[in-house]
């Protein structure tokens, strides 16, 4: 078990314990046919809970070494002693959350609008999530993460016993450099204005789009209506611009929990951000 310092208090420690529970592989067997092949059965040690059913070549990685590689990396890039670390597992321990939180780096988009910056890695038994590790902003005002082209660096790893620490403090620094000049990025959306009609076609093209053989150009409808409400509350409060824009993006894949499971709701919508950010459409609004 992890050898944390006093920046890890009491609520975090359970949290990590919580999710550091024994993982057991068994080989998978159905009644009236016996063992299966080339298949394996992922269990709870602690309550015998399925995990999951894997082929036979699926490595497990633990929870417990993920968490202790993103401590690790964390320490090593000595980037701040001043951090939060937050460990959440979720749908019964299939899925892990780790984020690290820098509470004295930070940057100012606009007065009184400020962003810290992020660390996080992802983990999974069920095989939803490969092993990753990403930095990025986190707005303060109204808790987004704040989503970039490339999120802003991140880690995408297949499933191994070993998992390579220098590279993810490499990361992790990468992260911190693109995280502070990002400033001047978010000043150049704050100054662009935008065309409102533009915006609402960018969400059903390249944010919310559906694959339909009855439309040639489809899209979610409810999700459409979502984005075009909070576009119009951020514009409110913070003019007709591309930083309006920004903001209800993350608006919509920080705030998901109305969802069953909201932390894979808002990894998914990331992605879709991340995308559609670093596209032609979104380069020609404004």
């Amino acid at each position: 078990m992890l050898d944390f310092t006093t920046q890890i208090d009491e609520l975090s420690q359970a949290s990590i314990d919580a999710a550091c529970f024994e993982v057991m592989e068994k080989p998978l067997t159905v009644d009236g046919y016996g063992e299966i092949p080339k298949f394996k059965a992922l269990f709870r040690g602690d309550t015998n809970q399925l995990l999951h059913v894997h082929n036979e070549s699926y490595t497990v990685l633990s929870n417990e070494t993920v968490i202790n590689a993103q401590y690790d990396a964390i320490k090593k890039a000595n980037i701040s002693g001043d951090f939060d670390f937050n460990v959440t597992s979720l749908d019964d321990g299939r899925k892990l959350k780790v984020e690290v939180l820098f509470n004295d780096i930070v940057t100012e988009p606009e007065v009184g609008d400020y962003v810290k910056f992020r660390a996080t890695a992802f983990n999974s038994y069920d095989g939803s999530w490969a092993y990753q590790n990403q930095t990025d902003g986190l707005r303060l005002w109204c808790t987004n993460g704040c989503t970039s082209a490339d999120t802003i660096a991140r880690i995408w790893a297949r499933h191994t016993t070993n998992l390579n620490i220098s590279s993810t403090v490499n990361q992790i620094e990468r992260g911190l450099n693109i995280f502070q000049n990002q400033k001047e990025l978010w000043d150049n959306y704050r100054s662009t204005k935008i065309n409102v009609e533009q915006a609402h076609q960018f969400f059903k093209t390249d944010v919310v789009p559906v694959k339909s053989k009855a439309e040639e150009f489809a899209f979610n409808k409810k999700q459409v209506n979502i984005l075009i409400e909070q576009l119009s509350q951020e514009i409110s409060g913070l003019g007709r611009n591309k930083w309006a824009l920004y903001n209800c993006l993350t608006h919509w894949a920080s705030h998901t929990d109305v969802h069953k499971i909201p932390e894979a709701v808002t990894r998914d919508r990331e992605q879709i951000i991340a995308r559609a950010i670093n596209s032609r459409a979104w380069a020609e609004l404004g």
